[in-house]
Protein backbone atom coordinates (compact mmCIF):
# COMPACT_ATOMS: atom_id res chain seq x y z
CA UNK A 1 0.00 0.00 0.00
CA UNK A 2 2.61 2.15 0.89
CA UNK A 3 4.30 1.79 -2.54
CA UNK A 4 1.34 2.37 -4.21
CA UNK A 5 1.07 5.95 -2.54
CA UNK A 6 4.84 6.62 -2.78
CA UNK A 7 3.97 6.16 -6.61
CA UNK A 8 1.52 8.47 -7.10
CA UNK A 9 3.08 10.98 -5.04
CA UNK A 10 5.34 10.89 -7.43
CA UNK A 11 3.12 10.98 -10.48
CA UNK A 12 1.70 14.26 -8.59
CA UNK A 13 4.44 15.95 -8.32
CA UNK A 14 5.61 15.21 -11.69
CA UNK A 15 2.55 16.35 -13.25
CA UNK A 16 2.31 19.43 -10.95
CA UNK A 17 5.87 20.42 -12.07
CA UNK A 18 4.87 19.76 -15.65
CA UNK A 19 1.50 22.13 -15.72
CA UNK A 20 4.30 24.75 -13.85
CA UNK A 21 6.91 24.81 -16.73
CA UNK A 22 3.96 25.38 -18.86
CA UNK A 23 2.44 28.13 -17.59
CA UNK A 24 6.05 29.38 -17.30
CA UNK A 25 7.05 28.91 -20.75
CA UNK A 26 3.63 30.46 -21.94
CA UNK A 27 4.04 33.61 -19.80
CA UNK A 28 7.49 33.52 -21.24
CA UNK A 29 7.15 33.23 -24.71
CA UNK A 30 3.04 34.75 -24.72
CA UNK A 31 2.67 32.94 -28.10
CA UNK A 32 -0.64 34.13 -30.24
CA UNK A 33 -3.23 32.15 -32.38
CA UNK A 34 -1.66 31.40 -35.74
CA UNK A 35 -2.45 33.68 -38.34
CA UNK A 36 -6.00 32.96 -39.60
CA UNK A 37 -7.91 35.74 -42.35
CA UNK A 38 -9.12 33.13 -44.67
CA UNK A 39 -12.09 33.19 -46.69
CA UNK A 40 -13.59 30.32 -48.28
CA UNK A 41 -14.58 29.78 -51.70
CA UNK A 42 -16.21 27.64 -54.13
CA UNK A 43 -13.41 26.54 -56.88
CA UNK A 44 -11.06 24.30 -56.49
CA UNK A 45 -8.61 26.31 -53.91
CA UNK A 46 -11.08 25.95 -51.18
CA UNK A 47 -10.30 29.06 -49.49
CA UNK A 48 -7.88 32.58 -50.25
CA UNK A 49 -6.25 34.94 -47.96
CA UNK A 50 -9.10 36.85 -46.76
CA UNK A 51 -8.93 41.00 -47.38
CA UNK A 52 -7.55 44.43 -45.84
CA UNK A 53 -6.59 41.48 -42.89
CA UNK A 54 -3.99 43.58 -40.31
CA UNK A 55 -2.76 40.14 -38.26
CA UNK A 56 0.08 40.24 -35.50
CA UNK A 57 1.19 36.65 -34.78
CA UNK A 58 4.02 35.53 -31.83
CA UNK A 59 5.52 32.61 -32.29
CA UNK A 60 8.12 31.01 -29.38
CA UNK A 61 10.69 29.83 -31.67
CA UNK A 62 10.76 33.98 -32.99
CA UNK A 63 12.15 36.61 -30.73
CA UNK A 64 9.80 39.47 -32.72
CA UNK A 65 6.47 39.45 -33.62
CA UNK A 66 5.18 38.60 -37.38
CA UNK A 67 2.71 41.39 -38.75
CA UNK A 68 0.42 40.74 -41.44
CA UNK A 69 -0.86 42.77 -44.10
CA UNK A 70 -3.30 42.08 -46.96
CA UNK A 71 -5.29 44.37 -49.34
CA UNK A 72 -8.71 44.53 -50.72
CA UNK A 73 -7.87 41.29 -52.92
CA UNK A 74 -6.24 39.49 -50.41
CA UNK A 75 -2.52 39.88 -51.57
CA UNK A 76 0.06 39.95 -49.22
CA UNK A 77 1.39 43.23 -48.90
CA UNK A 78 3.84 45.45 -46.77
CA UNK A 79 1.75 48.22 -44.36
CA UNK A 80 2.16 50.69 -47.75
CA UNK A 81 2.36 50.20 -50.98
CA UNK A 82 2.78 52.44 -53.54
CA UNK A 83 0.56 53.06 -56.66
CA UNK A 84 2.01 52.84 -59.33
CA UNK A 85 2.56 51.76 -63.53
CA UNK A 86 5.26 49.48 -62.83
CA UNK A 87 4.64 45.55 -65.10
CA UNK A 88 3.65 43.46 -62.55
CA UNK A 89 5.81 39.88 -61.66
CA UNK A 90 2.79 37.81 -59.44
CA UNK A 91 4.52 34.88 -57.10
CA UNK A 92 2.11 32.25 -56.44
CA UNK A 93 2.62 29.15 -54.18
CA UNK A 94 2.15 28.00 -50.33
CA UNK A 95 2.76 29.33 -46.76
CA UNK A 96 6.58 29.09 -48.35
CA UNK A 97 6.01 32.08 -50.91
CA UNK A 98 2.75 33.96 -48.42
CA UNK A 99 6.02 34.16 -46.02
CA UNK A 100 4.95 32.65 -42.72
CA UNK A 101 6.91 33.72 -39.72
CA UNK A 102 8.50 36.40 -42.17
CA UNK A 103 7.85 40.21 -42.01
CA UNK A 104 6.79 41.53 -45.71
CA UNK A 105 10.52 42.75 -46.04
CA UNK A 106 11.90 39.89 -45.44
CA UNK A 107 9.59 37.71 -48.27
CA UNK A 108 11.48 36.00 -50.84
CA UNK A 109 8.81 37.87 -53.26
CA UNK A 110 9.37 41.40 -51.66
CA UNK A 111 13.48 41.11 -51.81
CA UNK A 112 13.75 39.02 -55.27
CA UNK A 113 11.95 42.22 -57.29
CA UNK A 114 13.62 44.65 -54.89
CA UNK A 115 17.32 43.39 -56.32
CA UNK A 116 16.03 43.39 -59.76
CA UNK A 117 14.62 47.21 -59.71
CA UNK A 118 17.83 47.66 -58.28
CA UNK A 119 19.97 46.46 -61.07
CA UNK A 120 17.35 46.65 -64.01
CA UNK A 121 16.05 50.00 -66.31
CA UNK A 122 12.50 48.27 -66.38
CA UNK A 123 10.88 48.23 -62.88
CA UNK A 124 8.68 45.76 -61.59
CA UNK A 125 6.21 45.61 -59.09
CA UNK A 126 5.80 41.50 -57.09
CA UNK A 127 2.28 40.52 -56.17
CA UNK A 128 2.61 38.16 -53.58
CA UNK A 129 -0.24 35.64 -53.79
CA UNK A 130 1.09 32.97 -51.62
CA UNK A 131 -1.37 30.92 -49.35
CA UNK A 132 -0.83 28.79 -46.13
CA UNK A 133 -1.21 25.10 -46.72
CA UNK A 134 -1.98 25.38 -50.70
CA UNK A 135 -1.12 21.84 -51.91
CA UNK A 136 -0.42 22.03 -55.95
CA UNK A 137 -3.84 21.53 -57.06
CA UNK A 138 -4.87 24.65 -55.16
CA UNK A 139 -1.83 26.65 -56.41
CA UNK A 140 -2.17 25.51 -60.24
CA UNK A 141 -6.22 27.22 -59.33
CA UNK A 142 -4.36 30.53 -58.23
CA UNK A 143 -2.40 30.34 -61.26
CA UNK A 144 -5.20 29.82 -63.89
CA UNK A 145 -7.11 32.82 -61.84
CA UNK A 146 -4.32 35.04 -63.78
CA UNK A 147 -5.84 34.12 -67.41
CA UNK A 148 -6.98 37.68 -67.56
CA UNK A 149 -3.99 39.29 -66.49
CA UNK A 150 -0.41 40.79 -68.03
CA UNK A 151 2.93 39.82 -66.49
CA UNK A 152 5.05 36.96 -65.43
CA UNK A 153 4.39 34.17 -63.14
CA UNK A 154 7.09 32.82 -60.30
CA UNK A 155 5.56 29.44 -58.78
CA UNK A 156 7.65 28.62 -55.54
CA UNK A 157 7.53 24.98 -55.77
CA UNK A 158 8.24 23.03 -52.20
CA UNK A 159 8.51 19.17 -51.84
CA UNK A 160 5.15 19.52 -49.74
CA UNK A 161 3.66 20.80 -52.36
CA UNK A 162 3.30 17.09 -54.15
CA UNK A 163 2.43 15.12 -50.73
CA UNK A 164 -1.37 14.72 -51.82
CA UNK A 165 -0.86 13.64 -55.28
CA UNK A 166 -2.17 9.89 -55.40
CA UNK A 167 -3.02 9.10 -52.51
CA UNK A 168 -5.17 6.59 -52.26
CA UNK A 169 -8.12 5.75 -49.77
CA UNK A 170 -5.95 2.99 -48.63
CA UNK A 171 -3.50 5.45 -47.37
CA UNK A 172 -5.79 8.00 -45.82
CA UNK A 173 -7.59 5.49 -44.13
CA UNK A 174 -4.77 3.50 -42.58
CA UNK A 175 -3.21 6.51 -40.89
CA UNK A 176 0.02 6.04 -42.94
CA UNK A 177 2.06 8.66 -41.01
CA UNK A 178 5.51 8.84 -40.09
CA UNK A 179 6.67 9.52 -36.62
CA UNK A 180 7.72 13.12 -37.15
CA UNK A 181 3.96 13.34 -38.88
CA UNK A 182 2.26 12.14 -35.82
CA UNK A 183 4.20 14.50 -33.23
CA UNK A 184 2.85 16.85 -35.57
CA UNK A 185 -0.55 16.40 -35.31
CA UNK A 186 -0.17 15.66 -31.41
CA UNK A 187 1.76 18.65 -30.51
CA UNK A 188 -1.11 20.88 -32.61
CA UNK A 189 -3.63 18.85 -30.92
CA UNK A 190 -2.08 19.42 -27.54
CA UNK A 191 -0.86 22.65 -28.27
CA UNK A 192 0.95 22.35 -25.07
CA UNK A 193 4.42 25.13 -25.12
CA UNK A 194 6.45 23.35 -23.03
CA UNK A 195 6.41 20.44 -25.47
CA UNK A 196 6.62 22.39 -28.38
CA UNK A 197 10.13 24.07 -26.65
CA UNK A 198 11.58 21.01 -25.71
CA UNK A 199 10.46 18.83 -29.10
CA UNK A 200 12.52 21.79 -30.94
CA UNK A 201 15.52 21.72 -28.74
CA UNK A 202 16.09 17.58 -29.37
CA UNK A 203 15.53 18.29 -33.64
CA UNK A 204 18.71 20.52 -33.61
CA UNK A 205 20.22 17.68 -33.13
CA UNK A 206 20.90 16.76 -37.39
CA UNK A 207 21.35 12.78 -36.73
CA UNK A 208 18.01 12.77 -34.92
CA UNK A 209 16.25 14.82 -37.39
CA UNK A 210 16.61 13.04 -40.46
CA UNK A 211 16.13 9.91 -38.71
CA UNK A 212 13.02 10.95 -37.62
CA UNK A 213 11.98 12.93 -40.97
CA UNK A 214 13.38 9.62 -43.12
CA UNK A 215 10.91 7.67 -40.96
CA UNK A 216 7.59 9.54 -42.37
CA UNK A 217 7.33 6.29 -44.49
CA UNK A 218 6.10 7.64 -48.70
CA UNK A 219 6.33 11.17 -47.67
CA UNK A 220 10.27 11.16 -47.34
CA UNK A 221 10.82 9.02 -50.91
CA UNK A 222 11.91 12.72 -52.54
CA UNK A 223 14.91 12.35 -50.23
CA UNK A 224 16.27 9.27 -52.39
CA UNK A 225 19.00 9.89 -55.33
CA UNK A 226 17.48 6.81 -57.00
CA UNK A 227 13.61 7.53 -56.32
CA UNK A 228 11.03 5.93 -55.39
CA UNK A 229 7.91 4.26 -57.32
CA UNK A 230 5.38 6.41 -55.14
CA UNK A 231 7.37 9.37 -56.23
CA UNK A 232 7.74 8.76 -59.36
CA UNK A 233 4.19 8.69 -59.98
CA UNK A 234 4.21 12.33 -58.22
CA UNK A 235 6.61 13.52 -60.50
CA UNK A 236 4.28 12.30 -63.51
CA UNK A 237 1.42 13.45 -61.95
CA UNK A 238 3.74 16.88 -61.40
CA UNK A 239 4.51 17.30 -64.85
CA UNK A 240 0.80 16.48 -66.69
CA UNK A 241 -0.39 18.87 -64.31
CA UNK A 242 2.13 21.78 -65.94
CA UNK A 243 1.88 20.39 -69.29
CA UNK A 244 -2.16 21.13 -69.07
CA UNK A 245 -1.91 25.00 -68.41
CA UNK A 246 -2.96 26.54 -71.21
CA UNK A 247 0.02 28.01 -73.67
CA UNK A 248 -0.57 31.60 -72.88
CA UNK A 249 -0.04 30.89 -68.76
CA UNK A 250 3.16 28.35 -69.21
CA UNK A 251 4.74 30.94 -71.31
CA UNK A 252 4.82 33.25 -68.37
CA UNK A 253 5.16 30.58 -65.89
CA UNK A 254 9.23 30.22 -63.97
CA UNK A 255 9.23 27.72 -60.91
CA UNK A 256 11.77 28.70 -58.56
CA UNK A 257 12.51 25.49 -56.57
CA UNK A 258 12.39 26.06 -52.33
CA UNK A 259 14.03 23.97 -50.04
CA UNK A 260 12.60 22.22 -47.06
CA UNK A 261 14.60 22.25 -43.77
CA UNK A 262 15.54 18.24 -44.28
CA UNK A 263 17.33 18.86 -47.56
CA UNK A 264 19.12 21.68 -45.93
CA UNK A 265 20.16 19.00 -42.82
CA UNK A 266 21.09 16.38 -45.53
CA UNK A 267 23.52 18.82 -47.42
CA UNK A 268 24.98 20.10 -44.25
CA UNK A 269 25.72 15.84 -43.52
CA UNK A 270 27.05 15.75 -47.01
CA UNK A 271 24.14 13.75 -48.43
CA UNK A 272 24.32 15.77 -51.88
CA UNK A 273 22.52 13.49 -53.88
CA UNK A 274 20.02 13.19 -51.37
CA UNK A 275 19.80 16.34 -50.64
CA UNK A 276 19.46 17.63 -53.94
CA UNK A 277 17.10 14.63 -55.43
CA UNK A 278 14.29 16.99 -55.59
CA UNK A 279 15.68 19.66 -57.44
CA UNK A 280 17.18 17.66 -59.91
CA UNK A 281 14.02 15.57 -60.69
CA UNK A 282 12.29 18.87 -61.05
CA UNK A 283 14.80 20.56 -63.33
CA UNK A 284 14.54 17.77 -65.32
CA UNK A 285 10.77 17.80 -65.72
CA UNK A 286 10.98 21.38 -66.48
CA UNK A 287 13.62 20.98 -69.18
CA UNK A 288 11.61 18.08 -70.37
CA UNK A 289 8.08 20.32 -71.18
CA UNK A 290 10.54 23.83 -71.49
CA UNK A 291 9.49 25.70 -68.33
CA UNK A 292 11.54 27.93 -66.98
CA UNK A 293 13.09 26.57 -63.72
CA UNK A 294 15.22 27.76 -60.68
CA UNK A 295 17.46 26.10 -58.05
CA UNK A 296 19.50 27.76 -55.67
CA UNK A 297 18.77 25.09 -52.49
CA UNK A 298 22.57 24.50 -52.49
CA UNK A 299 23.46 27.51 -52.50
CA UNK A 300 21.57 28.74 -49.87
CA UNK A 301 22.39 25.88 -47.88
CA UNK A 302 26.33 27.56 -47.95
CA UNK A 303 25.78 31.11 -47.66
CA UNK A 304 23.51 30.38 -44.34
CA UNK A 305 25.63 28.05 -42.90
CA UNK A 306 23.19 25.80 -43.03
CA UNK A 307 21.00 27.42 -40.69
CA UNK A 308 17.76 28.46 -43.19
CA UNK A 309 14.56 27.33 -40.96
CA UNK A 310 12.43 27.23 -37.86
CA UNK A 311 13.35 23.80 -36.42
CA UNK A 312 10.27 22.93 -35.14
CA UNK A 313 7.83 25.34 -37.63
CA UNK A 314 10.17 24.20 -40.35
CA UNK A 315 9.53 27.63 -42.68
CA UNK A 316 12.46 29.45 -43.82
CA UNK A 317 13.93 31.90 -41.31
CA UNK A 318 13.46 35.64 -42.45
CA UNK A 319 17.00 36.20 -43.54
CA UNK A 320 17.26 32.54 -44.84
CA UNK A 321 14.02 33.96 -46.59
CA UNK A 322 15.25 37.49 -47.38
CA UNK A 323 18.54 35.64 -48.80
CA UNK A 324 16.45 33.18 -51.05
CA UNK A 325 14.81 36.49 -52.74
CA UNK A 326 18.58 37.59 -53.32
CA UNK A 327 19.72 34.47 -54.74
CA UNK A 328 16.93 33.67 -57.22
CA UNK A 329 17.02 37.63 -58.42
CA UNK A 330 19.65 37.75 -60.75
CA UNK A 331 18.65 34.10 -62.68
CA UNK A 332 14.62 36.02 -62.67
CA UNK A 333 16.22 38.86 -64.29
CA UNK A 334 17.90 36.94 -66.77
CA UNK A 335 14.65 35.15 -67.49
CA UNK A 336 12.74 37.97 -67.48
CA UNK A 337 14.87 40.23 -70.42
CA UNK A 338 14.10 36.77 -72.27
CA UNK A 339 10.75 36.71 -71.94
CA UNK A 340 9.99 40.22 -72.19
CA UNK A 341 12.29 41.11 -75.13
CA UNK A 342 10.30 37.75 -76.46
CA UNK A 343 6.75 39.32 -76.07
CA UNK A 344 7.71 42.42 -77.65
Amino acid sequence: MKNRYFILYNILIIFLFFIAIEFLLRFYFNQTEKFSCYLKTQDIRKYINDSNCNFEEKYFEKKNNTIYFTNKKGERIGKKRKIDKREKIFFVGDSFTFGYLSNYNFTYPFNAIKKINNISQKKFEEINLGVNGYQIDQVLGSINELKKTKGLIVYGLTPNDLFDINNSKSEINNNNYGLIDRIRIILSKLNLVSVQYFSSIILKNEKIYIKIYKNRGSKSGYLNKNGSLLWEDKYKSFENKISMLPQEIRDRLIIAIIPQQIQIKLLKMNQLEDGLAFDHKILTICNKIKIECISKTLELAKNQNYITHFTLDGHLLPEANKKYGELISEDLNTIFNIKLTDEY
